[in-house]
């Protein structure tokens, strides 16, 4: 089933990725703009070679003027599944057939709001949250992103709020160099059935988590350089398999960035270096191996954007798990891998991709170790 919803373009440090959208629609009181991208690649594991999706989306954004100085924006965006059908053949009547079992379409973003030059904005639905705001700062290359910024509890990070936020309340506003955003994340329904990373459901396992909260601040040193902190925390409750679970959820971060990422400028127009940089610790936000930890996590990413449209870039990720006698891991349990990558930008809308993920990791168990392999992956990104 297409799921569709609404969703405000707000000013987000990182996030924001209104760059060189098509205006389909403006009579100078309402606005409509197109954006998106159509990307894929092919990524080898070490083991074998597959053909994915890199994050395809497409995007419709609504503007319209309102009294007293104030701006209604609305925005809804939907990710796109290019390169699969997800069928499966099941057997009819003694002949194969395909049967459809994901959507092409699925819903990434969706919320409304309001905002104003000097009250700032307040919107509500699915959206990108507050904490995020220290995690995007390394979350930028397009295949070895994402894996140690904390920010993806249970898939999106929906569920806690850390990453695309479900069901969201996020005020946010500038005082002169700093910027705030604070976040409620109201809970209606919070019973939540859990996937693995193939998509297919957790055997016996269902979580109901509570509402959340979330804060961010941001500090500009200068217009390149600034310093972030961030918090979430909310208590949810159920089980995974046969271990019942009854604990807080909680994420604290700092984070720093210099330069601005070509991928989400304005019409991606961004020249020399790019550095980011997030740490936190957190409270039962590392699911592995279906079974929740307290974990204490770094990324570091450095590029720099060379005028002819290459792009360079290396990322250092590390993960360890708080261990002991009393969690199923008991003995050390450290991901970390460095990411070098080559993008080149043919032109602003049209980037191709190489990415090459070198493990590390030190674990006590072999078996645990060996499921981190090395990784390649090759790409091409479509921007509209």
């Amino acid at each position: 089933m297409k799921k569709t919803c609404i969703a405000l373009m707000l000013p987000m440090l990182l996030v924001a990725i209104n760059s060189q959208a098509i205006e389909l629609y403006n009579d100078q009181k309402n606005s409509l703009d197109l954006s998106g991208w159509l990307g894929f690649a092919a990524l080898n594991d070490s083991h074998d070679t597959s053909v994915i999706d890199d994050s395809s989306r497409v995007r419709f954004s609504f503007e319209r003027s309102e009294r007293n100085g104030w701006t209604a924006f609305a925005t809804t965006e939907w990710g796109i599944n290019m390169v699969s059908s997800d069928d499966s053949l099941v057997m009819q009547g003694g002949k194969l057939a395909a049967e459809k079992t994901e959507d092409f379409l699925y819903n990434r973003l969706g919320y409304v709001g309001m905002s104003h030059d000097k009250w700032g904005s307040l919107s509500f639905g699915k959206q990108w949250g507050a904490y995020y705001d220290v995690a995007g700062t390394t979350d930028l290359p397009n295949v070895f992103a994402g894996y140690s910024v904390g920010a993806y509890a249970f898939s999106d990070g929906g569920l806690t709020g850390t990453g695309r936020a479900d069901s969201a309340f996020i005020y946010r506003n500038n005082f002169g160099p700093v910027q705030i955003a604070l976040q409620y994340a109201a809970k209606t329904n919070g019973d939540v059935t859990l996937k693995n990373d193939d998509g297919s459901e957790m055997v016996n396992s269902k979580l109901n988590f509570d509402s959340s909260y979330g804060a961010s601040l941001t500090y500009s040193l200068t217009d390149k350089f600034k310093l972030l902190a961030g918090v979430n925390r909310g208590d949810f409750e159920g089980h995974l398999g046969n271990t019942q679970v009854d604990e807080t959820n909680e994420i604290v971060g700092i984070g720093a960035m210099y330069g601005d990422y070509y991928h989400y400028a304005d019409n991606r127009e961004a020249s020399g270096l790019y550095v980011g940089f997030n740490a936190h610790k957190s409270k039962n936000n590392e699911l592995v191996g279906g079974d929740l930890y307290d974990a204490t996590g770094a990324e570091l990413m450095t590029a720099y954007q060379f005028d002819n449209g290459f792009v360079p870039m290396i990322v250092l990720s590390y993960l360890d798990l708080d261990t002991d006698a009393n969690t199923p891991i008991q003995g050390k349990w450290t991901r970390q891998f460095a990411m070098l990558g080559l993008h080149y930008r043919y032109s602003n809308d049209t980037v191709m991709f190489a990415e090459m993920k070198l493990n590390f990791s030190n674990m006590d168990d072999a078996a645990l170790e060996a499921q981190e392999d090395n990784g390649f992956a090759v790409g091409i990104n479509y921007f509209f």
